[in-house]
């Protein structure tokens, strides 16, 4: 929800780039709720993530706009709270992936169709063909196929192998940004992906080593 809502205020590649910097923060969770303290690999990560915002969000001279300063917090939000929820739920939940993906969505759409109605005043007669075609294809797609394929992956392949294959999400999403939508794609985002992804990398190999 919070990813979504921040897309009105960054760029998708912003927002990618923000939402995947999830195992960072999952390695500063595990210390105080699994006493897992962070290693110098772990802080190394964390610089590296920060750097990759800090070259993402500065190049013009951090003068952020309220909007923007709103989905950027958005969408670190939301990687915050999903490394937050692996930790907390570090189990696997003993549910077949269709169950577990159909209560996952069903519940998050129940939870934004709420505060939707509370806090906005939609107006459906004014969604277009290709609207719905869109919300669809968000629905169906990366909610239901890609989610259930990631549950799948865990299933077959070790957690550090499926978690590395993910950092190519924010790098498609760049680009895709790029050539679908026009979005810059200069060296200040190369350099982003490149500083945030070593640090994701970096916390991966570490959480999964103590893990396994």
């Amino acid at each position: 929800g919070f990813g979504t809502v921040a897309m009105k205020w960054v760029t998708v590649g912003e927002g990618a780039l923000l939402a995947y910097t999830m195992p960072i923060w999952a390695t500063l969770f595990a210390w105080p709720l699994l006493g897992m303290r962070p290693t110098v690999r772990n802080i190394i990560a964390l610089c590296l993530g920060i750097i990759g915002i800090v070259v993402l969000f500065g190049g013009d001279g951090f003068s952020f706009t309220p909007e923007k300063l709103a989905g950027a917090s958005l969408a670190l939000s939301a990687a915050i709270l999903f490394a937050l929820g692996n930790i907390l739920n570090r189990a696997p939940i003993p549910v077949p992936p269709v169950a577990l993906v159909a209560w996952q969505v069903g519940l998050g759409c129940l939870a934004m169709i709420v505060f939707g109605l509370l806090f906005e005043k939609p107006d459906f007669s004014a969604v277009s063909l290709q609207g719905w075609a869109l919300m669809a294809y968000m629905t169906i797609v990366p909610m239901g196929v890609c989610y259930l394929t990631w549950f799948e992956t865990l299933r077959r392949l070790p957690p550090a192998t499926a978690s590395t294959g993910m950092l190519l999400v924010p790098i498609v999403g760049v680009i895709s940004a790029a050539l679908m939508v026009g979005e810059p794609l200069g060296l200040r985002e190369v350099f982003a992906m490149v500083f945030t992804l070593s640090g994701v990398t970096l916390a991966l190999q570490r959480t999964y080593r103590n893990s396994g």
